[in-house]
């Protein structure tokens, strides 16, 4: 068991976010402290936005308050999601960088939850933040092709050109998710030193928002599992695709179809 300090969005109705990654990294076995960044009463598109963030002075607290108590050194890894301002992404690379402090060993991976087919969907000064505060921070980045391009100025075209793009980031394990697509499949690329591995999936429809936050989730576990990368990703997009499969026009992602399988 390994012990994870989780930080990203909430949400009530609905796997978005915490409500994805908390899950899957309890399935695996894993400790998760969970610390919220912003409260939806649910997921995107299902229902009214009822939307609270958590104000930066009160996210900061929380932080302190953990720290005050000692426990970073017992961290084994971060993962942190989505950020509703610059303020509450520099308090998360602050402590980070103390926690790095503490327990220099830590597995920080960041998801840089920045917007998807073409569009930001956080203000830039929030995008640049992640850029420039948490990517010099992580072990691992796992960014889709469109934050993949936004973070690093770039429109690959060719795989090698996806791959090139993605060293560019700087953290040493870089996962690039939809890095292509046909009507049929979605490429997952893996970039690690000097080699890539990509796995093609089949694509998926009329599927429920949080796939990306269970992604991100699942890989983290396995990876703590002390799963090499390339045998983390290959069962990580396994466990989503039965997930996906069960939620094809459900309002929600079904996680109990993870629970059909030994970990």
């Amino acid at each position: 068991m390994a012990r994870v300090l989780a930080i990203s969005s909430h949400v009530v109705r609905g796997h978005v976010g915490l409500a994805a990654t908390v899950p899957a990294l309890q399935w695996l076995g894993h400790e998760v402290w969970a610390l919220p960044t912003v409260l939806l009463a649910s997921r995107p598109g299902l229902g009214p936005l009822v939307r609270h963030e958590v104000p930066a002075p009160d996210f900061c607290a929380m932080l302190a308050g953990l720290e005050a108590d000692g426990c970073w050194a017992s961290l084994d890894a971060v993962l942190t999601g989505y950020f509703p301002s610059p303020q509450a992404v520099q308090a998360a690379a602050q402590a980070i960088g103390r926690i790095k402090h503490a327990r220099p060993n830590v597995l920080v991976v960041v998801d840089p939850i920045l917007g998807d087919a073409g569009r930001l969907y956080v203000a830039e000064a929030t995008a640049a933040a992640i850029r420039d505060h948490l990517l010099p921070l992580a072990s691992m980045v796992t960014p889709n092709r469109f934050e993949l391009e936004w973070l690093t100025n770039a429109k690959p075209h060719a795989a090698d050109d996806v791959a090139r793009a993605a060293r560019q980031l700087g953290p040493p394990t870089v996962v690039v998710t939809s890095a292509w697509e046909t009507q049929q499949s979605v490429a997952t690329l893996l970039v690690c030193g000097s080699g890539c591995v990509e796995h093609a999936t089949p694509r998926r429809r009329d599927i429920a928002n949080g796939a990306g936050d269970l992604f991100a989730g699942l890989l983290l576990g396995r990876l703590l599992r002390h799963q090499t990368p390339a045998a983390a990703l290959e069962a990580t997009l396994s466990d989503l695709d039965r997930v996906l499969v069960a939620s094809k026009g459900r309002p929600v992602l079904q996680l109990s179809a993870l629970s059909g399988s030994k970990p």
